[in-house]
């Protein structure tokens, strides 16, 4: 707009120069009341170009103001929903925090204290009774597995610590032929069973340890004994 109104200025210039300088030719001296009429209208027009561009620079510098404006309500919004999202990312983060610290808190007082006894660490359940699942998921539960005996040395330093009659392994046959370890998904290492046992066939497919010498005897999974938990190797 500024150049466009620059053009029709200088033209104008041009045009009364051009013109002027023809009257001023013929006119006769002295000219000075006459050429001072004469240019008068150039210098109006002159006046109302400079008017003009005075009102385009003030124009385009209230657009240029109203535009900064709105781009400062812009950045405005924007930071308030950028701070907006971030509380609630802290919010959100604070309350994982306090679930994970619930979560952990509950595992620990579901875990029950482990001892070492020779070469690993045991949680003997010597007060309630439960079937061979229940054991298996309660094991878990405290953070171990169901006992896997590996050989007569591990199963000699247990039963010092044993008072009740009988007590779960993991050893079972539920899924196969073949006696497997829970645990280890493969067939057990140590058998030491008892005299007369396995005799129960079919129907019994859990493993026990049994007093007085805690040999193998096999049962229903369903039978009510206790159990003993090992931890998992680190």
């Amino acid at each position: 707009m500024i150049f466009h109104l620059v053009g029709i200025l200088i033209l104008a210039l041009w045009h009364s120069f051009g013109y002027s300088h023809r009257i001023v030719v013929g006119a006769p001296a002295p000219c000075d009341a006459y050429c001072l009429n004469e240019v008068k209208p150039l210098h109006n027009t002159i006046a109302t170009l400079n008017n003009r561009l005075s009102e385009c620079e003030t124009m385009l510098s209230i657009n240029a103001s109203a535009r900064l404006d709105k781009i400062d309500k812009e950045l405005k919004t924007q930071k308030f929903r950028v701070s907006a999202n971030t509380q609630r990312i802290s919010g959100n983060r604070k309350n994982l925090s306090d679930k994970v610290k619930s979560i952990e808190k509950r595992k620990r007082e579901l875990r029950k204290p482990f001892v070492q006894i020779g070469s690993g660490y045991y949680y003997i359940e010597d007060g309630i009774v439960i079937s061979w699942f229940g054991a298996v998921r309660l094991c878990l539960r405290f953070g171990g597995h169901l006992i896997t005996l590996n050989n007569q040395e591990e199963l000699d330093a247990i039963i010092p610590k044993l008072t009740r009659n009988r007590y779960w392994t993991d050893v079972n046959n539920l899924s196969v032929d073949d006696l497997v370890s829970i645990n280890t998904g493969s067939r057990a290492e140590f058998l030491k069973w008892a005299k007369g046992q396995p005799d129960g066939g079919a129907k019994e497919e859990c493993v026990s340890i049994v007093s007085p010498k805690y040999e193998m005897h096999d049962y229903s999974c369903w039978t009510k004994n206790f159990f003993i938990c090992e931890a998992y190797e680190e």
